[in-house]
């Protein structure tokens, strides 16, 4: 497979690529984040359950925070989608499951989501949470009661 064919390849799949005299090596990289300046591509409720960075809503004020002994959780919102996510940029790993999930309290709306339980950085979907909405974000590692509960200041 020719390098450039490769290498467009390997983008795709959200690998990189180095080329070793001759041997090339593809290695996981961490998938990028959309640029801060890139368009939204949804608005309103047809925001819900979106990837907040996929969507150009990654432009974000923190709403929240909590710190726990499996790191930190932080409910994000985005001014340009007028969304709520939840997210943790170091959760420490080691459980069963990890679920992330928000709810905008004003329009009785959650929107679940079970991520990897792996090591590292975590993010959940968007609600649509416009103004002075009541959104909440909840984590949970154990199968059980949510172990992280945020509030945004419009609850």
């Amino acid at each position: 497979m020719g390098k450039k064919l490769l290498a467009s390849a390997a983008a795709t799949a959200g690998l990189s690529i180095a080329l070793l005299g001759g041997v090339t090596a593809v290695a996981n990289a961490a998938p990028a984040e959309a640029p801060l300046s890139a368009a939204a591509t949804c608005s309103g409720t047809g925001c819900d359950g979106k990837d907040p960075y996929g969507s150009g809503c990654g432009g974000r004020s923190e709403a929240g925070r909590k710190s726990t002994s499996k790191g930190t959780f932080i409910l994000y919102y985005s001014s340009t989608c007028r969304t709520n996510w939840i997210e943790t940029p170091n959760f420490a790993g080691g459980t069963p499951n990890l679920e992330m999930t928000v709810q905008d309290r004003d329009r009785d709306k959650l929107v679940r989501f079970a991520s990897s339980p792996t090591p590292g950085r975590h993010y959940g979907n968007m609600v649509y949470s416009p103004g002075d909405n009541c959104a909440v974000g909840f984590a949970d590692w154990g199968g059980g009661s949510w172990e992280v509960i945020i509030e945004s200041s419009g609850c």
